[in-house]
């Protein structure tokens, strides 16, 4: 909702601007037809009814309100952001440390900039229901008044509870007449009317006063809407006049002003007849003459030229590379404004690859390299980069950056920035590695590597955590198609995606194993199974996991991958800290706990099943604890002393409570973990 108050917000600006420049427009037009004005009034109702328009050299529109009114400056991230997040000077580095950084640094306090947006969208809601629900429940009033109207001719109504005549309906519209109108006065009233629904203006009226409510907070829109009341009557008049010739105008005129005292409607609905500016519509009516061939020529150039230099955007300027460059070093002078920068040049500009085929239209990596003069020496580097001689370089400990492109309509576009030390860019599998992380991250690509067929495969780490794959065929889909490891996950979610080792690109690279599969080669990559433990064996160096170990998951999607897995562990808790952190604390001493079931276990372990007098084990082959973290969801089970499988959901301070009683053995705990923090803490019973 905030986002739609955004974009609200940002086209009811434009339209404020609009309608000045139509109010101008309207003033030069004075002597033409009002039709003319009228019809300006559609750019208005355009500008705040779609968020959207095209680009032209005919523009009146400034870039400053079209970009200062982009609801992308205002991003969702800055809007909810408790304190700036990271900036390496890398989106995959920002993406990739800002979004698991524990959910504790994400702020503690409220945005001031998102506190406002918010107050704003309430009251903006408010309004809108305020002004809607009165409009209606005024309709539904005049409603009961009309009930006693007595049908004359089809659409046609008398009643003597009105004033003024008026059209009351949207798909069956009813023209109202008060009683006691003289026959002559009832001709051009109805032609008067009859304009109103051959033009559709019982339907544009409503509709303009619902865009109002929209828009209720700016008050140009509401200046926009009285007028273009105003011109809607007065080009009606001058079609009358048109239609019934110039001998009508006294009486004309007449009625209009003894109806001038009849009930004003509120909220712009229904029309009508002597509603508004009677002064106004009485002198144009009088002063009206038939519009010359040439004039009424001559106004509609006219107006088509305002509507399309209203409507449309101005273009915007053609950036190259060398001016996003220069753009690019411009920001990372103003990111170390201490340094006091008095001199810069870029050094190395050159395009290190292009891919078309991520995209609709291609991506290009170039490589930049930059010096910036300080005033001073610098002693301390900032972000990490590298002096030469007195210089600042572009140099940095994730390498230096590398700027990425794409192109709109043969123009470039610059999309973000990558650091070469975040891959293997000196071969072609590995910049498209980089470069499809970093299009994922900007929601330019989704989050799997090839369309089609998948498959999630679960499996345990040697430290004891759940990690996932996700296996896909990219190449050729169902039987005879091979398997990959296209990603994998591990328990605290962050996602890596395997490089393959070839210098051809990763398209090449599979379709080539695709051929030597279909000759009879390397069948182990049409079983999924066998791609996944060999990749987690060889690949990972997980020697220790066996494919009983594997828990696959059939016809997975990449939104099932996406699902962070839980982790188990058991061992005994130590050092439970409650205040240092932000989060409390602990140490796990993780275990294994073998009972007579397990075995082949105990086989490997080479235990006699007979040295278990209490049908456990505790095998304990870790040297050092590992840390985790809780959070005020993690829940915690003790036994509550009268079974085995009894325990009782107990608060965080009852825990500590518990732990603390023990003083010669404490009871293993198992713990289970889920996007890094412990989602659960349960007592393991020892007889």
């Amino acid at each position: 909702m905030e986002q739609l108050f955004l974009q609200v917000l940002k086209m009811s600006i434009t339209a404020g601007y609009v309608v000045l420049l139509v109010i101008a427009a309207r003033l030069l037009l004075k002597k033409a037809p009002k039709i003319f004005s009228y019809a300006l009034w559609s750019v208005v109702l355009f500008r705040l009814v779609c968020p959207f328009s095209f680009e032209s050299i005919f523009s009146l529109i400034p870039g400053l309100i079209t970009r200062g009114t982009d609801t992308q400056t205002i991003s969702t991230g800055m809007m909810h952001a408790q304190t700036p997040p990271m900036n390496s000077g890398s989106t995959i580095a920002n993406q990739t440390v800002n979004t698991t950084l524990p959910a504790s640094m994400a702020g503690t306090g409220t945005n001031t900039l998102q506190s406002w947006i918010s107050f704003g969208d309430i009251v903006w809601i408010i309004g809108i229901f305020v002004l809607i629900s009165y409009n209606l429940l005024s309709v539904i009033k005049l409603k009961g008044k009309l009930k006693s109207a007595k049908p004359v001719f089809r659409n046609l109504y008398e009643t003597t509870d009105i004033k003024t005549p008026f059209i009351l309906g949207i798909i069956k519209p009813r023209i109202y007449l008060p009683e006691g109108l003289s026959e002559n006065e009832k001709a051009y009233i109805l032609k008067h009317e009859e304009t109103h629904l051959k033009r559709m203006d019982h339907i544009i009226k409503p509709l303009a006063f619902l865009v109002v409510c929209v828009h209720w907070f700016n008050p140009l829109v509401w200046v926009a809407f009285f007028l273009m009341s105003e011109d809607m009557e007065l080009s009606c008049d001058e079609s009358v006049l048109k239609q019934m010739g110039d001998g009508i105008k006294k009486d004309y005129s007449s009625s209009l002003l003894s109806l001038a005292a009849g009930r004003r409607f509120v909220g712009g609905y229904p029309l009508a007849f002597g509603e508004n500016n009677t002064r106004g519509r009485i002198m144009n009516i009088l002063n009206y003459k038939k519009p010359r061939f040439w004039v009424t020529i001559a106004g509609i150039i006219a107006v088509a030229v305002i509507v399309v230099a209203l409507m449309s955007n101005p273009q915007s300027e053609q950036l190259t590379i060398q001016d996003y460059a220069e753009q690019f070093v411009e920001q990372e002078i103003a990111a170390y404004p201490s340094y006091n920068i008095i001199d810069s040049k870029i050094t190395k500009l050159e395009k290190m690859t292009s891919f078309d085929h991520l995209l609709s239209s291609p991506v290009e990596i170039w490589h930049i390299e930059y010096r910036l003069k300080p005033a001073e020496p610098v002693d301390v580097m900032p972000g990490g980069m590298s002096t030469d001689e007195g210089w600042i370089t572009e140099e940095r400990d994730m390498g230096k950056p590398l700027l990425v492109f794409s192109y709109e309509k043969s123009r470039p576009k610059f999309l973000g920035t990558m650091l070469s030390g975040e891959g293997d860019f000196s071969r072609p599998a590995g910049q498209e590695t980089a470069l499809r992380i970093f299009l994922e991250g900007k929601d330019l690509l989704p989050q799997e590597t090839y369309p089609g067929n998948h498959m999630v495969v679960k499996f345990p780490l040697s430290t004891g955590e759940t990690s996932q794959l996700l296996l896909s065929q990219p190449i050729m889909q169902g039987e005879g198609g091979i398997w990959c490891v296209e990603r994998w996950m591990d328990g605290n979610g962050t996602v890596y995606h395997p490089l393959p080792d070839t210098d051809l690109t990763i398209k090449a690279y599979y379709q080539e194993l695709q051929k030597q599969s279909e000759a009879g080669n390397h069948p182990d990559l049409l079983d999924p199974m066998r791609v996944a433990i060999d990749f987690i064996k060889q690949g990972l160096g997980q020697w220790q996991v066996t494919m009983d170990d594997l828990v696959p998951q059939y016809d997975a999607t990449a939104e099932d991958f996406s699902e962070t897995p839980e982790s188990r562990y058991i061992g005994f808790i130590s050092n439970f800290d409650t205040e240092t952190y932000s989060k409390p604390s602990f140490h796990l001493d993780q275990i294994e706990w073998l009972t007579l079931e397990d075995t082949e276990r105990l086989k490997e372990l080479n235990i006699d099943p007979n040295d278990l007098p209490n049908g456990y084990y505790i095998h304990n082959p870790k040297s050092y604890p590992m840390g985790h973290q809780v959070t005020d969801q993690t829940e915690y089970r003790i036994i509550d002393g009268t079974g085995e499988a009894n325990h009782k959901l107990v608060s965080l301070e009852e825990f500590v409570r518990h732990l603390d009683q023990f003083k010669d053995f404490t009871p293993p705990f198992w713990v289970t973990t889920k996007d890094g923090f412990v989602t659960s803490i349960t007592e393991q019973y020892v007889p």
